[in-house]
């Protein structure tokens, strides 16, 4: 299991999100308060900002150092501010069974493409329908796909839903293609007598949208029970208002044009008060192609 975050909204610091909240992104990486496992396997992120060259692309940092401990991405931190962001912790079985490198890490991304994915949870025995999911691909899209895990796969099944992956979109076309690509892993997953419970909680955005689902195939059903994924639902929660700040001594959105929308596995502060879960089985959209933005939370019918 690992950690997400996503943030759409003014420009914002990345040390004001990932880095100096009390239970901040990279704080996860060993005292994740919603999760009973550690999540040392690597640290990614997607940044968009207009200042940037080709502004509608992310900008990405894929790190295989364990996050908390990672000087380069504390510097890039108090240097770069976003407007929209995709930040991803990984966790990993500490068994020696996962696969440890640059293209394992999410949020996941294609040239060309603005969308991005990043997954917490897995999807159980998925050695078992990997090669039965290449037939929704498109072949030019399986053709990048260097990644190994399933999550990389989810990926690219959903931009395999656009008729052109380069977009640009909107909300409710990610939702669709989101829904869309569920719906063929539940077709596979059936086919190949999968019945396991596999939490599939993501975060994707293109710079301007942002959808973050809740979601489980099978829920509770294991013949091993898990550390965590399969006894319990996986957490979702988001904030909005103006901007994420430190004040009156602690770390909250404040209130005032409601322009910021910000989405993690868990709240970011001790007190949650201002904090949301997203309903299981279901999605967060945001739409900020205007300006105001638009949200919605909606079910996912798969």
């Amino acid at each position: 299991m690992c950690r997400l975050l996503g943030y759409l909204g003014d420009p914002v610091l990345l040390d004001d999100l990932i880095i100096k909240p009390d239970n901040s992104l990279i704080r996860q990486t060993t005292e994740a308060r919603m999760l009973a496992m550690l999540n040392l396997a690597g640290f990614g992120l997607a940044a968009w900002d207009d200042g940037l060259a080709e502004p509608h692309l992310p900008m990405t940092f894929h790190s295989t150092q364990v996050a908390l401990l990672d000087p380069n991405l504390r510097v890039l931190a108090r240097k770069l501010k976003a407007r929209a962001l995709v930040a991803h912790l990984r966790g990993v079985p500490l068994d020696g069974s996962a696969v440890i490198n640059q293209q394992n890490l999410h949020p996941f991304s294609m040239p060309g493409s603005p969308l991005v994915l990043a997954h917490n949870g897995d999807l159980a025995e998925f050695s078992k329908m990997r090669f039965d999911l290449v037939e929704y691909l498109k072949p030019e899209i399986a053709r990048r796909l260097a990644a190994s895990t399933d999550s990389a796969w989810l990926h690219a099944l959903v931009l395999s839903q656009f008729d052109d992956p380069a977009g640009p979109f909107t909300s409710d076309e990610i939702f669709g293609a989101v829904e869309s690509a569920l719906g063929i892993v539940r077709r596979v997953r059936e086919a190949a007598g999968i019945h396991k419970s596999s939490s599939v909680n993501l975060i994707l955005g293109d710079g301007r949208n942002l959808v973050a689902t809740r979601f489980c195939y099978d829920f509770g059903r294991f013949e091993t029970p898990p550390a965590q994924g399969g006894i319990e639902f996986l957490s979702q929660w988001y904030t909005l208002g103006d901007h994420y700040e430190f004040v009156d001594g602690e770390w909250k959105m404040t209130r005032g044009s409601g322009k910021a929308t910000l989405v993690t596995s868990e709240p970011l502060t001790r007190d949650v008060s201002t904090w949301v879960e997203v309903p299981e089985y279901s999605a967060l959209l945001v739409d900020a192609a205007d300006e105001r933005p638009r949200r919605r939370i909606v079910p996912l019918e798969v």
